[in-house]
């Protein structure tokens, strides 16, 4: 009797044994096995709710009747493709081993190594793009289905990248994808677009420092721009949208502007923001003689507008003296003002200076041949659409092709010193810093190089060129930039609504100024026109 008792009472301990515990995976770093993930697996591959329930429960009876734990990830795909198979759903099967199941991560490759793949880590990186929680969850759901849909168990960065951005566009536009791969190698910062980018084109970083040079074009002073400038990033940072266009940041900026430092300075803004939307490139032509102080003027001029490429007219004449001989062009080897020299009939005496006549004729010779190169760098421009700041003294009005004028927006000004005195000390000045330069030679010459800027003066003044005197280097760069603003509106309005929107009255309040600054240089600038004939040198 007592022999019955303690079997039954190992029966009844046999009975209440613990169930065994299910781990997936290597022996080391198993987990916990899940009913559940067998379930999504079947639901996402087409099965029934019930149908999948049934096939799930199958499966953890099997492990445990079979004690089948741990199990590696492979070995229980495997399992349920074949019970899903027994139950008679061959195409479900098929759907089953075609896919990642639920229970196996997916790794993401990088240059640091493998990790599995994270909803919640790619649900936080869209959030940033702007979408709200809800969206961006919703949207690293469909990556992840969209990897196990297509059999992936491992992908590089760029690939799970490239499927997010895809998985953006589908749903929610270009600007979210765009916006996605911006905050990627960019995280806290904002991108800036044109409006019309193309959508393979990135955002780039916004600058601050850029921002600081238009509102500093703009007249706003120094500390004033700086102060602008950290206020506009401020707003930006403080938005949900991480990319945004040149056209809202140029709106924002305006109205700042317009409240803290009036309407005026907002439109000018508005007005030099418009450069990069010309329908034709922009030429500003610096024209003076050696010694006034073009080149400096240039690179503030070009700075102020934007624009990134500057041209000496001396380079110029330096590349086609490489290529033509002195036999051939003597007048091109030597200085403007020295050119008279080799227009002399052969074995007639020298003499230490030139008249009036012979120098310009000289001079022109010169500038003439210069203006053949000049030429073709400005057709290569009009054919790229590229704004260029040039200066030299063969810019001379009327040498240039004269269609340029209606290829491109063509804006020319002369550079001059009326004080005799002032500018002889400018070349004392250039012997003494810089030898290279040989300021003895200009002292040597100065009376021709002030015979050649009369001459350059009496042409300006007949094609209505803007003449730049008396003033310091940041007045001439306001004069000159003022000049190239008052000739924007007419080419402003062959965009019209294309570039500005109907109605936009912000937008548009700066044509208005622009036509107040049409007075601004004294002088109308004309289209470049012939050049003066000889006979016309002769007579004055």
């Amino acid at each position: 009797m007592a022999s019955k008792k303690s079997k039954l009472d190992k029966s009844e301990k046999g009975a209440r044994k613990e169930p065994l515990d299910l781990l997936v995976g290597p022996p080391k770093h198993a987990w916990p096995f899940s009913r559940g993930l067998l379930i999504r697996t079947l639901l996402h591959a087409g099965a029934s709710r019930k149908e999948a329930a049934s096939i799930a429960r199958y499966v953890e009876q099997y492990l445990r009747d079979h004690a089948l734990s741990p199990i590696r990830v492979e070995d229980l795909h495997a399992l349920l493709v074949r019970v899903t198979r027994a139950q008679g759903s061959r195409s479900l099967a098929r759907k089953v081993a075609q896919q990642t199941p639920f229970f196996q991560d997916i790794q993401v490759r990088s240059a640091s190594g493998k990790m599995p793949f994270s909803r919640s880590v790619l649900a936080r990186r869209l959030d940033d793009t702007g979408l709200d929680t809800k969206e961006a969850y919703a949207a690293a759901r469909q990556v992840d289905l969209y990897l196990r849909e297509q059999g992936l168990r491992e992908v590089s960065a760029e690939e799970l990248q490239d499927y997010a951005a895809e998985i953006l566009t589908r749903n929610y536009g270009e600007h979210f994808a765009r916006t996605y791969r911006f905050t990627l190698s960019h995280q806290g910062r904002v991108g800036v677009i044109s409006t019309d980018s193309p959508e393979e084109v990135q955002p780039i970083p916004f600058s601050k420092g850029i921002l600081m040079q238009s509102l500093l074009a703009a007249g706003a002073a120094p500390d004033a721009a700086r102060t602008l400038a950290r206020a506009v990033q401020r707003d930006l940072q403080g938005q949900e949208d991480r990319v945004v266009t040149r056209a809202q940041i140029r709106r924002m900026v305006q109205r700042r502007l317009r409240d803290e430092a009036g309407k005026h300075v907002s439109a000018r803004y508005g007005l030099l923001r418009s450069i990069r939307h010309l329908p034709r490139p922009l030429l500003v032509l610096i024209g003076g003689v050696s010694g006034t102080g073009k080149s400096h003027l240039a690179s503030e001029v070009a700075y102020r507008l934007g624009i990134p490429r500057i041209i000496n007219t001396d380079s110029v004449r330096e590349v086609m003296r490489a290529m033509v001989s002195p036999q051939l062009m003597p007048t091109l080897h030597t200085s403007t003002f020295q050119a008279w020299k080799h227009l002399l009939p052969p074995g007639e005496e020298r003499p230490d200076h030139p008249d009036r006549l012979a120098l310009e004729i000289g001079f022109r010779e010169q500038a003439r041949q210069v203006s053949v190169g000049l030429n073709a760098i400005a057709r290569r421009l009009v054919h790229e659409n590229a704004d260029l700041v040039a200066e030299g003294v063969h810019l001379v009005p009327g040498f240039l092709d004269g269609q340029l004028a209606e290829a491109a927006i063509v804006v020319p000004v002369l550079l001059t010193i009326p004080d005799e005195d002032e500018h002889r000390a400018r070349f004392a000045r250039r012997e003494k810093e810089a030898a290279a330069r040989e300021g003895s030679r200009y002292l040597q010459s100065f009376q021709e190089i002030r015979g050649l800027q009369e001459y350059l003066v009496r042409v300006a003044e007949r094609q209505g060129v803007p003449i730049l005197d008396h003033l310091s280097l940041d007045e001439q760069a306001e004069r000159t930039v003022d000049i190239v603003l008052a000739q924007l509106p007419e080419a402003l309005r062959e965009l019209g609504d294309d570039l500005y929107g109907e109605g936009d009255e912000e937008e548009m309040g700066f044509l208005e100024y622009a036509s107040s600054l049409s007075g601004v240089s004294g002088t109308a600038v004309t289209a470049p026109g012939s050049p003066p004939e000889e006979k016309d040198l002769a007579s004055s």
